[in-house]
């Protein structure tokens, strides 16, 4: 017996070549991906966090310069604020900015390294300077002395201790920004050069690919789809109830045992007509003979026809006592459903007394437009009450504010809520500066969520705390896990909040920071929960994202304040669209 040209081989013959050509395409790709992923990554990891990095640390360099300027000839007291800028620059800011540069140093160029070895060494002696003149210009008797305020004025005229290794700072970073930034441009030049292969490489084997689909498709159509149309002709007048007056061709491969089947199917489907119109009748004495020991088809017809004779008898008593069952039931689903209504109408009338409870808590438009004339609050709770809440207070010339976020939303946020804000007035009484308002918080929010001794209470908050200085314009800032936005003349400027919650952590083990800005007139400044920018919707039900809301809030910021709110809830309303909310909404915006 000859081998049978089968259906699988003819499938297999011409897949093979399909699935050839798609293995050579990903191999390509592949290859052609792991190089762009790792310029990539040097991209990521190594250019531009240096870059960063660079630009930071001569910020630093340039800001502690003009202070230790101002430092030697503004006679003024040890505790004047740019002194303390000056000590905190030279304390915390610069060595943090040095150890990150230190450590992405490490995937430099030998050249770049000896240059950033010199420049810290310089660093080391404009530092060493710096404490000198401090030391020397110690306090306000100290500038009364001749001898030591010449000294300090010396220090910065050109070639002296101050002056030489700053130069030689600039230089060094200069330098090495411009080393960094050529780096960047090559690297980028090459990955877009990976890409561009990749491309060309896809389009000729897709290509190929499409020739191979096409030379395969004919093949089918020709030695298989043509004669299973005909066998699927068949089974759709099956379908219908119709069988075919004419038997099939049986051919030497698959499809001809299908036909062979089919021919089989039809006489069996004539008989089991027969026997289930004989059955159908009531005539349950019908006799059937099942094609083999294993039709299960035939055996359960018979079995059919014995237990339709059984059902028969006993299908009235049992129509007669489900009736009264569905009776039964149906009143019993008519109490229950009284009693669910009234449930949920009290259930719902407590919530809305609790939103009345928890709008009290919130200040009135009045109030807030009394701090501040030029502002706007967007506030929308994801359900009847809301676990974010707004805070505005007034302590002399010193206007505080907050958004602040609780866990959970609906009632387990609003009373979360409700904590939050008698903590923050009793805190608030006492303190002014943003991270001591936040640290007391911690404190006391631990203090009355664990207060049962329980240590599985997991509840805390997110918020972002401000003080303004009405006269000075100074404002200061902490967040936990909220950030800041202020925007000034179209460019927005972020400080981030500490990456810890309140109530996270144990009081003594971590201490908020503080950040100190100083505004100009007409700076904008935003602080917001999360619930804007998690908010699924758009045309992929994308979650809305930073980057977008950064976008929206640029391009709202030239607006009078009620625009600005406006535009903010036209565009959560149009991304949003059909889809529910997900979480309590808060977005605050100030002019000043």
């Amino acid at each position: 017996m000859g081998i049978r040209f089968t259906i699988s081989r003819k499938i297999a013959l011409g897949f093979g070549l399909f699935i050839a050509a798609v293995v050579a395409l990903t191999l390509i790709v592949n290859r052609t991906l792991s190089s762009g992923l790792e310029t990539n990554e040097d991209i990521t990891q190594v250019y531009a966090p240096s870059q960063r990095a660079l630009e930071k640390l001569d910020n630093q360099i340039l800001r502690s310069y003009q202070l230790i300027t101002q430092w030697i000839h503004v006679q003024s007291r040890d505790d004047e604020k740019f002194k303390t800028e000056l000590r905190q620059i030279m304390s915390e800011s610069l060595p943090s900015h040095i150890g990150r540069v230190d450590s992405l140093s490490v995937n430099w160029g030998e050249s770049d390294q000896k240059i950033k070895d010199r420049l810290l060494r310089n660093i080391q002696h404009l530092s060493l300077a710096y404490s000198q003149v401090m030391k020397t210009l110690k306090d306000f008797a100290s500038y009364s002395d001749p001898f030591a305020t010449m000294s300090a004025e010396q220090a910065l005229l050109p070639g002296e201790v101050i002056d030489a290794p700053f130069q030689k700072i600039r230089e060094d970073l200069n330098t090495l920004l411009n080393n960094q930034e050529l780096l960047l441009n090559e690297a980028t030049e090459r990955e877009n050069a990976t890409y561009e292969y990749m491309f060309t490489i896809s389009f000729w084997l897709m290509g190929a690919l499409i020739v191979v689909g096409i030379i395969i498709a004919i093949f089918v159509i020709r030695s298989i789809v043509r004669p299973v149309n005909e066998l699927k002709k068949s089974l759709l007048y099956l379908g219908k109830g119709i069988y075919p007056n004419t038997s099939f061709k049986v051919a030497n491969d698959e499809i001809g045992d299908m036909t062979f089947a089919v021919n089989r199917l039809v006489d069996g489907l004539k008989k089991t007509r027969e026997f289930s119109l004989q059955v159908g009748s009531g005539n349950f004495n019908a006799s059937y003979h099942p094609l083999s020991d294993e039709d299960e088809l035939g055996h359960a017809l018979l079995k059919m026809r014995d237990e339709l004779a059984e059902s028969e008898r006993v299908l009235e008593q049992k129509v007669v006592e489900r009736t009264n069952e569905v009776v039964r039931q149906k009143e019993q689903i008519e109490n229950q459903k009284e009693r669910v209504t009234q449930l949920y109408k009290d259930l719902t009338d407590s919530i809305n007394y609790a939103k009345r409870i928890q709008q009290t808590i919130l200040p009135t438009e009045e109030q807030v437009h009394a701090m501040f004339s030029e502002s706007f609050i967007m506030y929308r709770p994801k359900d009847i009450v809301s676990g974010d809440f707004y805070w505005f207070k007034s302590s002399g010339k010193k206007l505080m504010f907050a958004a602040v976020d609780c866990t959970g939303h609906g009632v387990p946020g609003a009373f979360m809520s409700l904590v939050g804000h008698n903590i923050l007035n009793h805190v608030a009484k006492v303190f002014t500066r943003p991270s001591q308002v936040l640290n007391n918080l911690n404190r006391m929010a631990l203090e009355i969520l664990d207060s049962g001794g329980s240590s599985q209470i997991k509840d805390g908050m997110d918020l972002a705390f401000c003080t303004l200085d009405a006269d000075t314009m100074e404002l200061e800032f902490s967040g936990a896990q909220n950030p800041i936005w202020i925007i000034r003349k179209g460019e927005l400027i972020e400080q981030k909040g500490d990456k810890q919650s309140i109530g996270s952590f144990t009081h003594g083990d971590f201490q908020f920071t503080n950040h100190n800005f100083q505004l100009q007139s007409g700076d904008c400044v935003y602080i917001f929960s999360d619930g804007f920018v998690d908010q699924f919707g758009g045309p992929r039900n994308k979650k809305f994202m930073r980057k977008q809301f950064r976008e929206l809030l640029i391009s709202a910021a030239p607006l009078h304040m009620d625009e600005q709110k406006n535009m903010i809830e036209q565009a959560f309303v149009r991304w949003r669209g059909a889809l529910d909310q997900v979480d309590d909404i808060l977005v605050i915006g100030i002019r000043v």
